[in-house]
């Protein structure tokens, strides 16, 4: 059998030839006198870190991939005055937040939660936003007003594994006994999806519930607990299964 590697830098240049083959007169991508322009994957590092930067956690990512010193670094670029990267970071994350809570509607048109404390809020607001579109089967829906009517909720949308949290410090109970700038974003580390009123779960978050509530079952099987730690761990499963249970059941 034959095995045959290419790297990425030539698959970049083979789509160039393929762009260029596909063009009628000039060339599709812009030449350096006659030859054409010769791609890398370093020259795309800045666009690869824009996208990470898009996505939940991306800063945290980025970091790593670039072996940064620091998440700080990466919103610099490597403390970089140029280009103003680090602006185009915070670009980037609001699009990210509102590419999310577009994600959330959707889900709640195809009935897929919101579940969590603050569900009912959440689809009131869905609600009164596609009584507005006029948001029915069959008709093409307006993406551009879509996105500007859920502009104000992605700007406080904070992306977690286990929910998502569209963060209010007033009544954020993760902010307790935390003052000043440290109540200028969530704490998710320390969320009570269950009971805050900031807590909003969809379909996305449902396996990491059930895999929890499998690990529960399993403790429980093995029959080496004690009393007061089999009930802890009832009660516990009781209350993760009530809390996506309207996910499950295809919303409440």
């Amino acid at each position: 059998m034959i095995c045959y590697s290419i790297t990425l830098s030539t698959t970049l240049n083979l789509f160039r030839d393929g762009l260029d083959a596909r063009s009628e007169g000039e060339p599709a991508i812009p030449r350096i006198g006659d030859e054409p322009w010769n791609f890398t994957t370093r020259q795309l590092r800045r666009t690869v870190a824009l996208s990470i930067a898009n996505r939940p956690f991306g800063t945290i990512a980025g970091k790593t991939q670039y072996k940064h010193a620091s998440v700080a670094m990466f919103g610099g670029y490597a403390g970089s005055s140029q280009a103003d990267f680090r602006l185009a970071v915070e670009r980037e994350r609001a699009l990210g937040q509102l590419d999310d809570i577009v994600a959330h509607y959707e889900a709640f048109l195809r009935q897929e939660g919101p579940a969590g404390p603050g569900a009912a809020r959440l689809r009131r607001e869905f609600a009164r936003v596609q009584d507005e579109l006029g948001d029915l089967p069959g008709r093409i829906m307006d993406r551009r007003r879509l996105r500007t009517m859920l502009a104000h909720l992605g700007r406080t949308l904070h992306v977690g594994f286990l929910n998502d949290c569209l963060f209010d410090a007033a009544t954020a109970l993760c902010l307790t006994d935390l003052a000043g700038a440290e109540r200028a974003a969530p704490a998710l580390s320390r969320c009570s999806p269950d009971r805050c009123p900031n807590a909003r779960l969809t379909a996305r978050h449902r396996e990491p519930w059930l895999a929890s509530i499998a690990e529960g079952e399993g403790l429980l099987a093995a029959g080496r607990l004690s009393p007061l730690q089999r009930e802890a761990i009832v009660r516990d499963n009781e209350r993760k299964r009530r809390l996506i249970a309207p996910l499950i059941e295809g919303g409440a």
